[in-house]
């Protein structure tokens, strides 16, 4: 297992990898094939969840006791989610008009109060970000108080429980679309991985143990696609129709976030290799813009194969994606450099 000093920003390719699954997966789901989407989505909150807490640093979740760097945090999420959001609903709606998207939804989904098809992962997303800091500042508040809540594993309880709790007590069982549950298993995940990485006992221990990693690994992956309902229905007739993704909402949600620490306790294995493909790394860092595109542009590809509109649609998605992603990142860098000289200019006066 490899560690990065403590003080160095780490960028993990291998997650970035999983997105690209991931994402692969919720394109199947809609073309009829796979159907575990629900499961990919439990995979994708799993990763944000993780990363909120960035476990390769430590105490890195203090900074949601500044209001500045909770707002440095909301910029940042509204870089990411805003432009490609509605870069995309601005091309269905130049495309189409309102007649992929109804004009009531259309003006909902505007301002993320509408739960519209696949965009309900958007949308709970986007609160998701605005609410999880004052739950992350609300537990450093206690743990000035509660002193067992400044241990990694602690805390990883809490969120667990927390979970359970938003999951099967505070949420009526119909609410599909909450998935703060998710959110809170993947903190959990995040928590448990900088446990691991601090203690050096379980560092040499695990270091030498990358094949028994990767089989777990595969097992899990495995798993993904035994569990589907089209495998399941060969089996028995009646589960066809069952979908564990969406059925099975915390026990998903704990798979997927044991999944993300397996796979960044175990980078260098064979399962880890794959992840950092420079065609999954791709298809990952677009991740977030194909999901935005991918049912609309099904809805658009009129074929009887649901293979060859899975390829066809995935393909669009792709080099849809990749421009806007291009178009994003370049304005956002013509403007951060445009304000750059601005304020050089006018500090030097």
């Amino acid at each position: 297992m490899t560690v990065e000093p403590e003080n160095k920003t780490v960028h993990f390719n291998q997650l970035d990898g999983l997105r690209g699954v991931a994402i692969i997966i919720v394109v199947l789901s809609h073309c009829d094939i796979l159907n575990q989407g629900g499961v990919a989505n439990a995979l994708f909150f799993a990763i944000a969840g993780f990363l909120l807490i960035n476990p390769f640093k430590d105490e890195y979740e203090n900074r949601f006791l500044s209001i500045r760097s909770i707002l440095k945090f909301y910029k940042s999420r509204a870089l990411r989610i805003l432009p490609g959001y509605y870069l995309v609903l601005l091309f269905i709606y130049l495309q189409t008009g309102f007649n992929l998207i109804p004009k009531s939804e259309f003006l909902n989904l505007l301002f993320f109060f509408g739960i519209y098809r696949h965009l309900w992962f958007i949308s709970t997303y986007f609160w998701l970000m605005i609410i999880i800091p004052f739950v992350f500042a609300g537990l450093l508040l206690l743990a000035k108080i509660i002193k067992p809540l400044n241990n990694d594993i602690v805390c990883a309880v809490v969120f667990l429980v927390l979970a359970a709790l938003f999951r099967f007590v505070l949420l009526p069982m119909d609410q599909l679309y909450i998935r703060i549950d998710q959110l809170m298993l993947g903190i959990c995940a995040g928590y448990i991985f900088r446990f691991i990485r601090k203690s050096n006992r379980f560092k040499s221990v695990l270091g030498k143990k990358t094949v028994i990693g990767d089989l777990i690994l595969i097992f899990l992956f495995s798993l993904i696609l035994l569990s589907s309902n089209v495998v399941l229905g060969l089996i028995n007739t009646e589960w066809s129709n069952f979908l564990i993704g969406w059925n099975f909402f915390y026990l998903v949600g704990c798979f997927m976030s044991l999944l993300v620490i397996l796979i960044c306790l175990f980078p260098n294995g064979i399962v880890g290799r794959i992840l950092s493909s420079k065609i999954l790394l791709f298809i990952g860092k677009l991740s977030f813009t194909i999901y935005l595109l991918n049912n609309f542009v099904i809805d658009q590809i009129n074929v009887s194969s649901k293979y060859f509109l899975f390829i066809c649609a995935f393909s669009v998605c792709v080099v849809l994606a990749w421009i806007i992603d291009t178009v994003i990142s370049k304005t956002i860098s013509v403007c951060k450099t445009s304000t750059s000289v601005i304020l050089n200019k006018h500090n030097n006066q």
